[in-house]
């Protein structure tokens, strides 16, 4: 197993694992949130939506990874973030995301995903880039979910 660090410090191998840990904690949120997205589940999405207060619980900071605690933190941000897209994308009084928006948001986040790998594999180095990728995700999914709340606005100002 890799080593994440924070701020130029030495590894630690505890330090290690529970970031590690915190990471593949994050990520079975996204990967719910995602799978929501993926099959247009409103119900799995509030379920992803009603565990966010656990999931911050459940994943504490790390004494010593500061970068890691905030890329932990970030990934927890997406994955409430596509799951509210994925409770509302496809209401009636909503314009519904185009397939391949929603395709290209799900390549967005398996980018993250796969470089959260390289992230636990080469240690801090690797978490700016990670946070870069959240970001981009992240941007992309608040755009359709306002691109999705234009019909909504429509449909009240009428």
């Amino acid at each position: 197993m890799g080593r994440l660090e924070g701020v130029g410090e030495q590894r630690d191998p505890f330090i290690s694992e529970r970031l590690t840990g915190n990471l593949v904690s994050a990520f079975r949120v996204l990967d719910a949130a995602d799978r929501a997205l993926a099959t247009h589940d409103a119900a799995l999405a509030n379920v992803v939506l009603g565990f966010e207060a656990d999931a911050r619980a459940g994943i504490g900071p790390v004494g010593g990874a500061v970068r890691g605690d905030a890329a932990v933190e970030s990934i927890l941000e997406l994955a409430m973030r596509v799951a509210d897209l994925a409770r509302v994308a496809w209401r009636p009084d909503r314009a519904h995301p185009q397939d391949d928006e929603v395709s290209a948001l799900r390549d967005d986040i398996d980018a993250v995903r796969a470089h959260a790998a390289l992230a636990i594999d080469g240690g801090f180095d690797e978490l700016s880039m990670l946070t870069r990728l959240v970001a981009r995700a992240d941007a992309h999914t608040a755009a359709m979910a306002r691109a999705c709340d234009v019909r909504r606005y429509a449909c009240l100002a009428s």
